[in-house]
C-alpha cells in the first residue's frame, strides 16, 4: 500500500511541533505504551492517521530532547533539531519497516545524523549553558543552592566528555540523557548489549579519571544514574 500522508495528520503534527509550550514536555510525565502498542501506532502513522503520529511524538519527544539537548548543550538549537526529528520521521515513516529493529532505533538514528549535521554546520563545539543544564536533569528540587551545585557539575561533567571517544559519548547520552535500557542502546547503535556495556564501563571510568585530574570528586558530579 502506498503510504500518504492525510493533511489533517501534517496538520495536527506540525502543530504540536510548534507549539509554544513544547519545551515543557521534557518535565511533563507521559505514559509509556507497550511495544505492541507502539506497532499498532506506526502501523496507523503509515496510514496517514492523525492521531497515530501525534501519539508517537508525545511518546518519544522528551527523550529524544533529552538526548538532542545533551549533545548540543543548547535548548533553542534543540527544540529546532528535534522539530526536524518529528518531521523527518513524518516524511519517511512509510519506509520504516519492522527487521529486527524496535521503531525507538529509527528514530534515535534519525536524532544523531541530524545532530552531526548541527556540529558539522557550527564547526566548534559548545558547552553546556548554566541556565539549559537543569531540563536536562529534571530536578524538581527548590533549592536554589543545590540546584546551581548540579548545573555546575554537569557542565562539567559534558566539558569532560570531550576527551572520551564519539562511540563513548554517544553510549553516555543514550543511556543517560535519552534514558534507554542497554537493549535500546545497542538497537539505536547497531552494536550487541556486551559491547555497550563494555564502552559504559570504560567511559564512566575514564570520566572519572578526567573529572579527578582537574580537581573535581567524581562521586560528587550530579550526573544521576551514571554508576549503573
Amino acid at each position: 500500500m502506498r503510504y500518504i500522508i492525510s493533511l489533517s495528520a501534517l496538520a495536527m503534527v506540525s502543530g504540536l511541533l510548534r507549539s509554544p509550550s513544547h519545551r515543557d514536555r521534557a518535565h511533563s510525565p507521559v505514559a509509556v505504551p507497550p511495544a505492541d502498542a507502539v506497532e499498532a501506532l506506526v502501523k496507523g502513522a503509515q496510514d496517514g492517521d492523525a492521531a497515530s503520529l501525534a501519539a508517537l511524538y508525545e511518546h518519544f519527544y522528551d527523550k529524544i530532547f533529552r538526548y538532542v539537548s545533551f549533545k548540543t548543550g543548547n535548548s533553542n538549537e534543540s527544540e529546532d533539531i528535534v522539530e526536524d526529528v518529528f518531521l523527518k520521521m513524518l516524511e519517511s515513516i512509510g519506509s520504516f519497516r519492522w527487521q529486527g529493529h524496535p521503531f525507538s532505533s529509527w528514530l534515535f538514528r534519525i536524532a544523531h545524523n541530524l545532530v552531526v549535521d548541527h556540529f558539522r554546520k557550527r564547526s566548534r563545539r559548545k558547552q553546556v549553558p548554566l541556565e539549559d543544564v537543569a531540563e536536562l536533569v529534571g530536578s524538581t528540587s527548590h533549592d536554589v543552592d543545590s540546584r546551581l551545585d548540579v548545573k555546575a557539575s554537569l557542565a562539567r561533567v559534558q566539558d569532560a566528555m570531550s576527551e572520551l571517544t564519539a562511540l563513548q559519548r554517544e553510549v553516555l547520552s543514550l543511556r543517560f540523557a535519552a534514558g534507554l535500557s542497554v537493549m535500546e542502546t545497542a538497537q539505536a547503535m547497531g552494536k550487541k548489549e556486551n559491547a555497550v556495556k563494555a564502552l559504559q564501563h570504560v567511559a564512566i571510568k575514564r570520566l572519572r579519571v578526567i573529572l579527578g585530574a582537574r580537581g573535581h570528586d567524581p562521586s560528587k558530579q550530579a550526573v544521576p544514574g551514571w554508576s549503573r
